[in-house]
């Protein structure tokens, strides 16, 4: 895949002063007991935290785009395009549906490269979900201004519903499957029978599942991998990643039997 070269940089040094945070204003989301996906509607502006929701309304919060990813899609919308196509044509070539996004370290530009990528996805036929899949670190829903009350761990661990802790944002023909809390346990997790069945149900209704994966290091030691997916791709910053730990990043999918489909390189 092609370097996303120099995009990041310049998208976050355009962000305002009141985006300094990296983290934007974020609703509550509160459980649903029906057996559907969450409706939101999306837009690129600020969300109240005080919003509120009319259940009896099928519209719900508005789903906060972070101004980095705006700016990246408008000033390097063809490459997310280009990407966008590579993945689907990688899908109908070898059935690759559910990829696995990491990086050998954090702040290397994973979730913001996935996000802005999903924008892309969303434009083309299909069903395409995003799942927070940092255990340790999930940032996914934070970004995108969501503080769930019902996440995929509350599925694997606790078995509620699958359908109440998916988010179905019907504007952008995307859906999200968020963390409600970092996991205690990420090996017992990755290992359990639930998490598996869970990963066979959602490559079953989608036709792309992408997830935002923990850093492939933490300290010393490598972390527990999200076995089951198709391929990975191995999202790193030159500045944070050098040319040893890249070669031994994809050392490790490999000793997990996960395909590395390719490397996109960021803030060159």
């Amino acid at each position: 895949m092609r370097e996303i070269d120099q995009a990041l940089a310049r998208a976050y040094a355009q962000r305002g002063a009141t985006d300094t945070s990296g983290v934007p204003p974020a609703p509550h989301l509160a459980p649903r007991s029906r057996d559907s996906a969450r409706t939101l509607t999306t837009t690129s502006v600020d969300v109240p935290a005080d919003s509120t929701v009319d259940e009896g309304s099928s519209e719900s919060f508005l789903l906060h785009w972070p101004s980095t990813v705006c700016i990246l899609e408008r000033e390097c919308g063809e490459r997310f395009e280009r990407m966008a196509d590579a993945l689907l044509a990688s899908r109908s070539r070898q059935n690759t549906k559910v990829l696995l996004f990491t990086s050998c370290h954090r702040a290397e530009g994973r979730t913001t490269l996935i996000l802005t990528l999903a924008r892309a996805l969303s434009r083309r036929p299909g069903r395409t979900l995003l799942v927070e899949g940092d255990l340790s670190g999930p940032m996914l829903a934070r970004q995108l201004g969501l503080r769930p009350h019902v996440g995929l761990d509350d599925v694997v661990e606790h078995g509620v519903s699958l359908s109440d802790a998916m988010i179905d944002a019907q504007d952008d023909h995307l859906t999200i499957l968020p963390l409600r809390a970092p996991v205690a346990r990420p090996r017992e997790f990755l290992a359990s029978t639930a998490w598996g069945c869970t990963l066979a149900r959602l490559r079953r209704e989608f036709d792309l599942v992408l997830i935002d994966g923990c850093p492939l290091f933490a300290g010393l030691s490598a972390v527990p991998l999200h076995r089951g997916v198709d391929a990975a791709v191995l999202v790193h910053n030159r500045m944070l990643t050098g040319e040893r730990a890249l070669l031994r990043g994809q050392e490790i999918l490999a000793s997990g039997g996960i395909p590395l489909l390719g490397l996109a390189e960021t803030f060159v």
